[in-house]
């Protein structure tokens, strides 16, 4: 499935929001987080630290290939001082998103999806595509799981200096 398709087809499922790629709990999102859903994608919360250009659309390139980095001009017409001329295609879909569609109104879901189709490969390859994501997804499973056992070390070690501490106080009062 291509980028552009998967932009019309996730938004049949989740409703229209800028700001991020996916709201669980609204059902919501941006043109990139309705594509990832329409590829069945999931989404889970980042622990490290991420750089705020990479907030909006982390791991996009994981889930539709390197392409999406390509540096390209943005279509609009925005203030070159605001924002920069030529910028990654997967930013240049969250901006279109986010101001053009959802604050300006003067860009339709399907205006992006028509530039969109300018800009993908025309075939489409992932033969390092799922097993990136799946990848990505282990490699997050495993940080999950080693902040689990940092938290649980820790409660021990806290459940052992409190144990300790109210023997000594029963000791003190007695």
């Amino acid at each position: 499935m291509r980028l552009s398709e998967a932009i019309l087809l996730g938004s049949t499922v989740l409703a229209p929001k800028a700001g991020g790629q996916h709201f669980s709990e609204t059902q919501q999102g941006c043109a990139l987080g309705m594509a990832a859903v329409a590829r069945g994608c999931t989404f889970r919360t980042v622990i490290r630290p991420v750089d705020d250009t990479e907030r909006r659309t982390l791991g996009v390139e994981g889930v539709w290939g390197d392409w999406v980095l390509e540096r390209v001009e943005r279509p609009c017409d925005c203030w070159r001082i605001w924002i920069r001329r030529k910028m990654r295609i997967k930013d240049v879909i969250a901006h279109l998103f986010d101001y053009h569609i959802m604050d300006k109104r003067n860009w339709t879901l399907e205006q992006l999806v028509a530039w969109v189709e300018t800009v993908e490969p025309k075939e489409v390859r992932f033969e390092d595509g799922p097993s990136l994501v799946i990848q990505r997804r282990e490699s997050l499973a495993l940080e999950l799981q080693r902040s689990r056992q940092e938290a649980e070390e820790w409660q021990a070690v806290r459940d052992a200096f409190e144990t300790r501490r109210a023997s000594r106080r029963k000791r003190e009062l007695s």
